[in-house]
């Protein structure tokens, strides 16, 4: 068996982090992404999406294919209302700009002459409700430090320079006043762009505000508004608490732009923790971070600075980092929390209910497509044994119905692992599918709802799984808490073999056991140390986060050491300890 190489990691084919997909309205294409490792140096390509692949699948025939070859990074694509187009970015012209895809034809064309400039994969083009316009991210007019994308100055001045000039330093802002520090090699600049609406049939554009650091955007149900979070930076200095502000713009498209300041603090991660109410002037956000208290909030656009907490049972934290609450047609508003699914009703105070899953967690609930019906789906995992499925949950009977599930990994749907959709014709999951052994790649599948059953699979990598090693978990207590491993064996390596250990205070990496090569992530493939005769432990080490974690980490490695030296096919005398951060 010849050994796995750093080149044959890195052509495996997985989703790229946090890009989700999108379903054609008429139920025939799914356009998805595939992460990337190549460099492109291009203006206005972030390095969190550098690289990246947009790719579609004809969901009647799962055939499955890139759509622009020429660019080296292409990614976002969302389809338009009527299901003719897909708009994505790309830099086929050595510059992140905006394209657009026929299905029909499968011509492509640019959209705009604009330069994009959306830093996350969750940053896509956002289509009007008519679809005759998207809204971007572009490229501000002023000057700005392009620290965090690849074709930045700095960057490109950094390769030139010698080892001996001078470091550059970087810092936070720091909230303290209602003035924000403007520094110009912050960390939040990698947000600084334009807020554009593009038209796609001219091509002409309308800048709808400027100045500002937008992450999470949404637009209203009646496509009227749009709302967006302006992230100010952390609060206090080492509080690693984010603060935002909420903002609303008017998409009128032969009137002058209102831009309305609707929260001046809003205390969130990433800046995406909030939903438009279907009445279209309300928003609902839940608080996330140290600071945070972590309830469910609500702001009427009509009236600044008017949030009110509406939900906050003691004991809980329902702070969420990508997806915000989903309002719901009978008036309630539906989260997750700490792995169950809670219901608000706003107008009754503290009449909620909570939905549980035996022996299992509620990871995603996907957004509803369909607000006439009865019930929400729900992606789940049970977590000791790693199983994943989706289940039905009727949100007025409190009953759930399995829909499918399997003992291999599923991303959520907010970082592009998984989509739904119900229309006229059919009721479909498409989802990626890893290993239940950690030893295949991730193929992508459609369930159809209706039936419980796989109608299309789609293999997107062609490679020989016989020359991998397989993974299990191993299970130890920790005080009164249960606690696993995944570990990963090489392929028929007969004897004791040496051992990788990896840690990282905090984290439950036995979560990893049923993905490929233990990793969701191509430069984390762990096959790359089985194919050489390794095994690979990645234990759970859960941390209070007192102000002791050396200690907490020293005490949850060494449980976890005497579990491992159990197994009769480790060498107790030969086990190596790596990490980084918080290992």
């Amino acid at each position: 068996m010849s050994p796995l190489s750093v080149n044959d990691v890195l052509n495996i084919k997985e989703p790229a982090n946090g890009v989700q997909m999108s379903i054609s309205p008429n139920g025939k294409w799914l356009a998805f992404c595939i992460g990337g490792n190549i460099k492109s140096n291009s203006v206005g390509v972030s390095q969190v999406v550098e690289g990246n692949t947009q790719w579609v699948c004809n969901l009647e025939t799962g055939e499955s294919f890139p759509i622009s070859k020429q660019a080296k990074s292409s990614w976002g694509g969302v389809w338009s209302p009527e299901s003719e187009t897909l708009a994505f970015f790309a830099d086929i012209n050595s510059k992140a700009q905006l394209w657009l895809w026929t299905p029909s034809n499968g011509s492509l064309e640019l959209g705009s002459e604009i330069i994009v400039r959306p830093f996350f994969g969750y940053e896509k083009p956002i289509w009007t409700n008519d679809g005759l316009h998207i809204i971007v991210k572009s490229l501000p007019t002023e000057k700005i430090d392009d620290t965090d994308f690849s074709a930045s100055l700095s960057f490109k001045n950094s390769i030139s320079k010698s080892y001996n000039s001078k470091p550059r330093t970087f810092t936070t802002n720091t909230i303290t006043t209602n003035e924000v520090n403007d520094n110009n090699t912050s960390w939040v600049n990698r947000y600084r762009a334009d807020l554009t609406m593009v038209n796609i049939s001219t091509g002409k554009y309308r800048i709808l505000c400027k100045g500002f650091r937008p992450v999470g955007m949404a637009i209203s149900n009646d496509g009227k508004y749009l709302a967006f979070t302006n992230c100010m930076g952390e609060e206090g200095l080492n509080t690693q608490q984010n603060v935002y502000e909420l903002w609303v713009s008017t998409l009128e498209e032969n009137s002058v732009t209102n831009l309305t300041k609707i929260e001046r603090k809003v205390r969130m991660d990433y800046g995406w923790s909030f939903s438009w109410g279907l009445d279209n002037k309300t928003i609902f956000y839940t608080t996330n971070g140290p600071l945070s208290e972590g309830g469910l909030w609500s702001v009427n656009t009509r009236f600044p600075d008017s949030a009110k907490l509406e939900f906050n049972p003691e004991g809980i934290h329902m702070g969420r980092e990508f997806d915000g609450p989903t309002p719901l047609k009978n008036g309630e508003i539906i989260m997750i929390v700490n792995g169950r699914l809670f219901t608000h009703s706003p107008s009754k105070v503290n009449k909620g209910k909570v939905f549980t899953l035996e022996d299992r967690d509620i990871v995603s609930v996907f957004p509803i497509t369909n607000q006439s019906e009865k019930y929400v789906i729900v992606q789940t995992e049970e977590k000791f044994n790693a199983i994943y499925g989706f289940y039905k949950i009727y949100y007025e009977t409190g009953e759930s119905e399995k829909i499918f599930e399997e003992p291999k990994s599923h991303i959520p749907w907010f970082e592009g692992g998984s989509a739904y959709q119900k229309n006229q014709v059919h009721e479909i999951i498409p989802f990626f599918s890893q290993s239940q052994s950690s030893n295949e790649p991730p193929t992508l599948k459609v369930l159809d709802v209706s039936s419980k059953t796989i109608i299309v699979e789609s293999a997107l990598n062609e490679v020989n799984t016989n020359e991998f090693g397989t993974s299990q978990l191993i299970t130890w207590k920790q005080g009164n808490r249960k606690l696993r491993g995944a570990l990963l064996m090489p392929k028929n390596k007969k004897g004791k073999v040496p051992v990788v250990m990896r840690v990282y205070g905090g984290s439950m990496q036995s979560n990893n056991v049923r993905f490929f090569g233990l990793s969701s992530y191509a430069a984390d493939n762990h096959h790359l140390f089985s194919t050489r005769d390794y095994a690979v432990f990645l234990p759970d080490l859960p941390m209070s986060r007192s102000n002791e974690p050396a200690e907490e980490i020293s005490i949850a490695i060494e449980n976890a050491l005497n579990e491992l030296v159990k197994h009769p096919q480790i060498d107790p005398e030969r086990i190596g300890i790596i990490g980084h951060s918080f290992g």
